[in-house]
């Protein structure tokens, strides 16, 4: 039996390179290609971190975004009940009560600010007790928006007035 070899000649698109008749226009789409991959990317990130936030201050604060603490202020706790505060961001605007010495009869309300802007509805307010202007009473400041407010203790009318920029109101 003999072998016989020949050469195929009927392919020859095989042998010779693929012509780039784009070569210039693939140069300048790969990178804005790239680039709006990015911009994409990070909207979506964006976008997912922001609704994790809120979820999470839900899961916290609920809605509307409540806080409450407890503490000592000096007054109306005769009976060793601390007075109970809480925040609330109703609608954007925040609200403080304070139930001294657990007495509901005596329910203090002070209007916190009112929030601009958009999602500031979902801003939680929190509040802590210090003593800012060191007469010996807490204070209360209140945290929302990237801002303290501070409400100075005043145990002569059993009340709080809001402190000015001059008394120590940095965090």
């Amino acid at each position: 039996m003999a072998i016989v070899q020949r050469e195929l000649n009927y392919l020859p698109a095989l042998r010779r390179p693929a012509r780039r008749q784009w070569i210039g226009v693939s140069r300048m789409a790969m990178p804005a290609l790239l680039i709006l991959t990015v911009f994409v990317a990070y909207i979506l990130i964006n976008t997912i971190v922001a609704w994790g936030q809120v979820k999470l201050d839900d899961i916290r604060y609920g809605y509307p975004r409540t806080f409450s603490t407890d503490g000592y202020m000096g007054y109306r706790e005769q009976t060793g009940v601390p007075t109970h505060f809480i925040a609330v961001n109703a609608h954007r605007q925040v609200l403080i009560m304070i139930m001294p010495g657990g007495d509901p009869s005596h329910v203090l309300v002070i209007k916190g600010p009112y929030l601009f802007g958009p999602g500031e509805e979902f801003s939680p307010a929190t509040l802590d007790l210090t003593d800012t202007n060191h007469d010996g009473y807490p204070d209360l400041r209140l945290h929302v928006a990237g801002q303290t407010l501070v409400y100075l203790n005043d145990p002569r009318h059993q009340t709080f007035t809001l402190a000015h920029q001059s008394v120590g109101t940095a965090r």
